[in-house]
């Protein structure tokens, strides 16, 4: 379930710095001095000494506490892999800057515990949608359709995170790790953009092409004849229509 790339070790957080939290998927919590990444495990390293080694998706996050106790919002755990072995994290927000950014411009964060939350998952799904403008309730149809709000949920086809993205869309999206809620939705959103301008904003054909790719939708001229595609296309419509 996990990407198959392997990234290069992570540089240390100095304890000096900051002390770090890790929050994980069984819901503990362990304060941590730093962590490196290798390939698909994080190795944790303990205040006091010692090192926890665990696989990728048993991080949700690291929340990182600078000095002086204040805790900054937290980021997802480092991913398991990016192509060039760099360092992926989700957006975080700056040093205030002179000019409150819009807020279709604003970083979009989303806390810890979130990649489990529903309520939270619709606040970032529908955050994005609005920065693209694509109707919110579209996006969030095709997110309970695909995934049930399943960050880590991949399909026997190889689609991955809450928005099933194939690995090629997730690579011609720039989204560099699918299972990040943010990088995911953002990138499907993009990609239902992109369909909906295509077909003209027909909510049917952009949602047909989502499951079963602009290739069939052009050589059917329509929906494809696929059993899942319509059941697809109608169970995303039926929910728009509650």
């Amino acid at each position: 379930m996990l990407l198959a790339a392997v990234l290069t070790a992570a540089p240390l957080v100095p304890s000096s710095a900051r002390a770090d939290v890790a929050h994980l998927r069984n819901g503990r919590t362990l304060a941590v001095a730093g962590y490196r990444v290798e390939g698909e495990r994080i190795v944790l390293l303990m205040e006091g000494g010692g090192e926890m080694a665990l696989p990728n998706r048993q991080v949700l996050s690291i929340q990182r506490v600078p000095q002086d106790g204040a805790a900054t919002e937290a980021t997802p755990a480092p991913p398991p892999s990016g192509p060039a072995g760099e360092r992926l994290v989700a957006p975080q927000a700056g040093p205030q800057a002179p000019a409150a950014p819009s807020p279709a411009d604003a970083p979009i964060l989303i806390p810890s515990a979130a990649v489990q939350d529903r309520t939270a998952l619709r606040l970032v799904a529908s955050q994005i949608a609005r920065k693209y403008r694509v109707d919110e309730r579209l996006v969030l149809a095709v997110i309970e359709v695909e995934s049930r709000y399943d960050a880590f949920a991949v399909s026997p086809r190889g689609a991955l995170g809450l928005m099933q993205l194939m690995p090629e869309t997730a690579a011609r999206f720039d989204v560099r790790n699918p299972y990040d809620p943010i990088e995911n939705i953002d990138g499907g959103v993009r990609y239902l953009k992109e369909l909906l301008d295509r077909y003209s904003g027909q909510r049917r054909l952009a949602l047909a092409a989502y499951n079963a790719g602009e290739e069939a939708v052009e050589h059917f001229s329509g929906i494809p004849p696929y059993r899942e595609t319509i059941l697809y296309v109608d169970r995303v419509l039926r929910l728009l229509g509650r």
